[in-house]
């Protein structure tokens, strides 16, 4: 039998010293041989003074020993790049490490990592703030996994007396991610001997915080965005794998336009939340809260001339142009920015019945895409910044305006697809939720994308919610033909109707 097949899984653990690695691999491979599963296991010792960890490879056969009628596979001593299946980390940067390794699949591994730091020597040695940054590798962590369970693991062991390897055990148990009953950690934890009562304490909370999605007491201070969102009790309340895109989510909701616009975000993500609990998201990766949370993000900041006025004006942005042309610190860098507005983008500062009237004016054929002036606005003169600053400060209409009464209409109407679609069967709620993606860009990319957007809803999804059926497979196939072919001919030939052969009398 070879390895790295699907009959073989692996895991990856990456240590610091004095963490307890060796002991962690030792766990895990003593679980497995309880649970009736081959397995073994190899360390390759890493650099001292903090330069590197020691990682260690466990490979098992997925098959059973009582299956196997004696034989014995032959495992591998090392992972192989992208078909790691769990990974764990003892710290955020040795997990981001082994993303920039290529060790990581988003579509095959669970990561399971402390979010805590502990400084490198590259780090402590630069001249000045050399710390590498702890955002960046968090959201490489949560982009590149399959699931991400990241809490500070180190504050739970620390606040529970024992040590972080207990509680990474915890969490590889409460993760689901191996064929194993929590008996079968337990025996080996309890065999070891050592520290037993002490490191069942942390084993337990680990299991708790992965199993529920909750963070124990002790874990108040995981990792979260470093923004004000990560300190929102909402945000705070829902499960692990989610408060990565909520926090910022929330964080988006409330520099696009409010608190009360961000608070009406993070109310519907905790509805879902509820929701996907009650189908078992847990033992999915909460993926239903996540790819919900995700897209409602984005289909409550649809890009508005507002929003476009607002981003053009702001402090850092000339400071950025002038570092990509390189500019030298006398040089005279002019910026001037051509927009090309359309009806839409109109009626996103028209109160709703005047812009429905607007458009229906527009309504003749091709009227609408002919429909568009140019505008070129200096952005680094007094007059251009004005003028973007007071398109920018309309937003105070946006609420009352046609664009986001059109915009919440479909917002609501997805959302209530996905819940419904969810309760028939959850891949189903999953696949209804990335629809979302079709509704992008601006004048007839944004037309074209409502267009199809509205044709799959109604001739797919909503018909099968109608008769309970789950079709997350015809959903996700006719999806990925829209945005293959945005005009929308591809979704047509899909969707419509085969026309029946008249044969001749």
């Amino acid at each position: 039998m070879s390895s790295n097949t699907d009959q073989t899984g692996s895991i990856l653990i990456a240590a610091l010293g004095g963490e307890g690695g060796g002991v962690l691999a030792n766990w895990i491979t003593s679980a497995l041989w309880n649970a009736g599963y081959y397995a073994q296991g190899t360390s390759i010792p890493g650099v001292a003074q903090r330069t590197g960890a020691t990682t260690y490879y466990i490979e098992y056969c997925r098959i059973p020993l009582s299956e196997l009628g004696g034989r014995r596979p032959v495992l591998a001593l090392n992972p192989v790049p992208g078909r790691v299946d769990v990974m764990i980390a003892s710290e955020i940067v040795e997990a981001a490490r082994a993303v920039q390794n290529g060790m990581i699949s988003p579509d095959r591994t669970t990561m399971i990592a402390s979010g805590h730091r502990v400084y490198a020597t590259p780090e402590k040695i630069h001249m000045a703030d050399g710390r590498f940054d702890t955002e960046k590798a968090l959201k490489v962590v949560h982009d590149f996994s399959r699931r991400a369970i990241v809490f500070d693991m180190n504050a739970v062991a620390e606040r529970s007396g024992t040590v972080i390897n207990s509680v990474l055990f915890g969490a590889l148990a409460g993760s689901g991610a191996l064929p194993l009953k929590p008996d079968d950690f337990e025996a080996a934890l309890k065999a070891s001997g050592k520290a037993a009562e002490a490191n069942m304490r942390g084993y337990r909370l680990g299991f708790d915080a992965a199993s529920t999605g909750l963070l124990p007491e002790e874990a108040q201070t995981a990792v979260q965005p470093e923004t004000d969102s990560a300190n929102d009790p909402a945000v705070g309340s829902l499960p692990l794998e989610t408060r990565f895109i909520a926090g910022h989510g929330h964080r988006r909701c409330r520099d696009y336009q409010d608190d009360a616009y961000a608070a009406d975000y993070m109310e519907s993500v905790m509805a879902m939340a509820g929701l996907d609990r009650t189908l078992g998201g847990a033992d999915r990766g909460w993926e239903l809260t996540n790819e919900t949370a995700r897209h409602l993000a984005l289909r409550m900041t649809y890009e508005d001339v507002m929003r476009v006025a607002d981003l053009k004006s702001r402090p850092g942005r000339l400071d950025g142009i002038r570092a990509e042309s390189m500019a030298g610190p006398d040089t005279v860098v002019r910026v001037t920015d051509h927009l090309k507005p359309g009806p839409e983008e109109l009626c996103a500062v028209l109160p709703e019945r005047l812009g429905q009237r607007f458009l229906d004016h527009l309504a003749r054929p091709d009227r609408k895409d002919r429909f568009h002036f140019g505008m070129r606005l200096r952005a680094d003169t007094v007059t251009g910044y004005l003028a973007f600053r007071l398109l920018a400060r309309l937003r105070v209409l946006r609420r009352r305006s046609w664009r986001f009464a059109q915009e919440s209409r479909l917002t609501e109407r997805w959302l209530d697809a996905v819940r419904q679609a969810a309760a028939i069967d959850y891949t189903f709620g999953v696949e209804t939720a990335k629809c979302a993606d079709l509704v992008k860009g601006y004048g007839s990319t944004y037309r074209r994308g409502v267009h199809n957007f509205d044709r799959l809803f109604s001739g797919l999804v909503e018909p099968a919610i109608a008769r309970g059926e789950n079709v997350a497979e015809r959903v996700k196939a006719t999806r990925a033909a829209a945005l293959r072919d945005p005009e929308g001919h591809a979704l047509d030939d899909i969707l419509t109707p085969e026309k029946p052969v008249l044969s001749a009398a």
